[in-house]
């Protein structure tokens, strides 16, 4: 009888290290917007200009408790708007394996006319991180 017990409790706390963190438990520590020419690494270097040749890369590091603990899949939007209106939507789910986490998107800044912009970035449909920058057409 004591055995089974003492399984059952085993089993109930692994599952419990596989349950899900929800985004409501996660905290937003550090967020930016960054460029690297297209192809190339990048540098966590805030920028608040984006030439447009140049590939657009948004970060956002979350935590959660425990810091070793997985927070399981979660869905990631990017919504970028001009003024109230979205001009792009990018979506992935995303496996929050280790906390702190550090999620991205990059993707081309040619696909933005020059203008000011704004990224939302939502885990679950929760509004958790917003930047602005500026994409400009910079000389050759």
């Amino acid at each position: 009888m004591i055995r089974k017990m003492a399984c059952a409790v085993a089993v109930l706390a692994a599952l419990q290290g596989c349950a899900s963190v929800g985004v409501e438990q996660m905290t937003v520590s550090d967020g930016l917007v960054t460029s690297a020419p297209n192809g190339y690494p990048y540098q966590e270097t805030p920028r608040t200009q984006i030439d447009q040749r140049d590939s657009l890369i948004i970060v956002t590091h979350v935590r959660w408790d425990p810091l070793a603990g997985s927070a399981g899949k979660h869905d990631v939007i990017w919504t970028w708007y001009v003024g109230d209106k979205v001009v792009a939507v990018r979506e992935k789910q995303m496996p929050f394996e280790k906390s702190p986490y550090r999620m991205s998107w990059r993707m081309p800044a040619a696909g933005f006319d020059p203008g000011h912009y704004r990224v939302v970035v939502s885990i679950d449909k929760k509004i958790v991180d917003t930047r602005e920058y500026d994409i400009v057409k910079l000389p050759h």
